[in-house]
């Protein structure tokens, strides 16, 4: 099967592999099956359909949807479930799918998470040194068209930007426009890397999820350790407040890995750590950080990924 690289590049949903393709990685659900708990339930199959047409929305929906539903209903096991599914994806992949399917999707999702950042912080705000976590520019080009953005700029992640033609597509412009910082585990500190007390704005998209349990707080005081006091962290996570939301959230990770042609063996083993907001807003807020009582949910999202601003105290 071919290896969709540009699919890698194109969705708000970041890989594990991309950030920390060394790292060996956990378990990753206490449930028998993700496919056939969402997929048997009529409800829940329909929410998650919502989030093949709205979030991920690299192949056509319904074929999508369909070939899920039709593998999971034939096969036993997730990993069965997975595999016949990931090698049939040529099957419904249309002519000029980057065109009419992952550059819009690409694109939606830039102008979505702009938006909404722009919604909590206010448009025309200024702010002096910027750190994006988990991508190498996505999200600045947008951000830069609505607010001020001055001083030093970095990017964390898995793999330093090039110049490809999809990396420049993905951060809107030729130049990288920043310094970057390899971001391969969490164990990394932010501190060791850029000055304390020197940013205003830091946006971490791709939520807390991943990070093991054990490093949960020396992450986020690593980041809190980078920013001036009044700066603003941005964060989107998921809302998992029930038993049902987990498993939903799950099997998107899973069909977004299936999806961007990981193996099984990698998927198997991504950390997953899905909270409540409740729970995430009180964890960040112990660790030195006051949440401003706003919460923005992108609209047609099962998955109830949502946007969220702290301010550091």
């Amino acid at each position: 099967m071919k290896r969709r690289n540009f699919l890698k590049t194109t969705l708000l949903f970041v890989t594990t592999a991309q950030l920390f393709p060394n790292k060996i990685l956990s378990s990753v659900s206490a449930v028998t099956s993700n496919f056939k708990y969402i997929y048997t339930n009529s409800k829940l199959k329909s929410q998650f359909f919502l989030f093949l047409k709205n979030v991920f929305n690299l192949y056509p929906e319904q074929e999508f949807h369909k070939l899920i539903s039709d593998n999971t209903a034939s096969k036993t096991t997730d990993k069965e479930i997975y595999i016949a599914t990931q090698s049939k994806l040529d099957d419904i992949t249309p002519i000029l799918s980057g065109i009419r399917y992952q550059l819009p999707a690409l694109m939606h999702q830039k102008n979505e998470m702009a938006e909404e950042t722009v919604a909590l912080l206010g448009q025309g705000t200024s702010y002096n040194g910027y750190l994006e976590i988990g991508s190498s520019g996505r999200y600045l080009d947008y951000l830069e068209e609505s607010i001020s953005i001055k001083g030093k700029r970095y990017y964390a992640d898995g793999r330093k930007p090039k110049y490809s033609f999809t990396e420049m597509v993905e951060r809107g412009q030729i130049a990288v426009g920043a310094e970057y910082i390899q971001f391969t585990n969490y164990e990394t500190k932010f501190a060791d890397h850029l000055p304390h007390n020197s940013l205003d704005l830091v946006t971490v998209y791709i939520g807390f999820h991943h990070c093991p349990i054990d490093l949960r707080t020396q992450y986020i005081s690593s980041i809190r350790d980078t920013m001036r006091v009044g700066g603003k962290l941005i964060l989107r996570d998921h809302n998992c407040d029930t038993d049902d939301q987990k498993v939903l959230v799950a099997l998107a990770h899973d069909v977004f890995n299936l999806g961007v042609n990981e193996p099984w063996e990698y998927n198997a083993k991504e950390i997953r750590n899905f909270y409540s907001l409740d729970f995430i807003i009180a964890f960040v807020e112990k660790i030195g950080f006051k949440f401003t009582k706003k919460t923005l949910y992108q609209k047609g999202d099962p998955t109830k990924n949502a946007l969220m601003v702290f301010t550091k105290i």
